[in-house]
């Protein structure tokens, strides 16, 4: 009995070491952008990058393995789409991505346009567009 009362009391004290090892960050495959912590990425219920051990979203993360920059909101990998504010923010770089409509005029569809003023109507085989004072609608034809 003495012995089981020995091994417990090693293992209690062995614990600590063992959940600390467990979780070291070192081999983790993501490093945070921002922070330049390595950390754990699980996706959250709307596909939003989260860091799994603080639980606290991750805007922009590396993959440490294909060196690939990431975008947490959408996974979309921006390699050279970011720019670093001068308060050191990361941030996406809006002129580094094309537009749906630009997107869409250059997909080889037959579409049709008509600007009326701030109003912008774009129609496909299978779509029409109205973007109107910034607001986007879509409807399937």
């Amino acid at each position: 009995m003495e012995t089981v009362k020995i091994t417990k009391g090693l293992v209690l004290l062995a614990l600590p070491a063992l959940v600390t090892t467990a979780c070291s960050h070192s081999d983790a495959k993501y490093k945070n952008l921002q922070t330049g912590e390595k950390v754990y990425i699980i996706k959250s219920e709307s596909g939003q990058a989260i860091d799994s051990v603080s639980g606290k979203p991750v805007e922009f993360y590396v993959d440490l393995d294909t060196k690939d920059t990431i975008y947490g909101e959408t996974g979309e990998v921006v390699n050279n789409k970011i720019v670093k504010t001068a308060d050191n923010v990361y941030k996406l770089d809006e002129s580094k991505f094309k537009s749906d409509v630009e997107k869409l005029l250059e997909s080889g569809e037959d579409v049709k346009v008509k600007r009326d003023g701030d109003e912008l109507k774009i129609k496909t085989d299978d779509k029409k567009i109205k973007i109107e004072d910034g607001e986007t609608k879509v409807k399937d034809r």
